[in-house]
């Protein structure tokens, strides 16, 4: 009964993730070191980090995922925003497009 059981969970969660139209967010993306970085190269990372947090969204709101594997990829997304973030600034502080901290 319990193989049945467990069989059949595992069908419906196979079933779920096939529902959902996104895949998985793989790993993430390089991003480039801003107290160095091209204005070129700043803006495809923007692009590039946009496109990756859309696709993590859009995977979250298929809800194929349990509470911990939900909370494990918010906060892989706030780690990544965070380090994103950081990257930018530094590239604005040397471009001087914003006064240093």
């Amino acid at each position: 009964m319990k193989a049945l059981l467990l069989t059949a969970l595992i069908g419906l969660a196979f079933n779920a993730s096939a529902a959902c139209p996104v895949q998985r967010p793989g790993e993430l993306p390089a991003l480039p070191d801003g107290t160095t970085a091209t204005k070129e190269e700043m803006y495809r990372a923007q692009l590039v980090a946009e496109k990756y947090l859309l696709q993590a969204q859009a995977y979250m709101d298929c809800g194929v995922m349990n509470r911990r594997q939900h909370l494990a990829l918010v906060e892989r997304l706030e780690t990544f925003s965070r380090i994103y973030d950081e990257e930018v600034i530094s590239f604005q502080v040397r471009t001087n497009i914003v006064a240093e901290k």
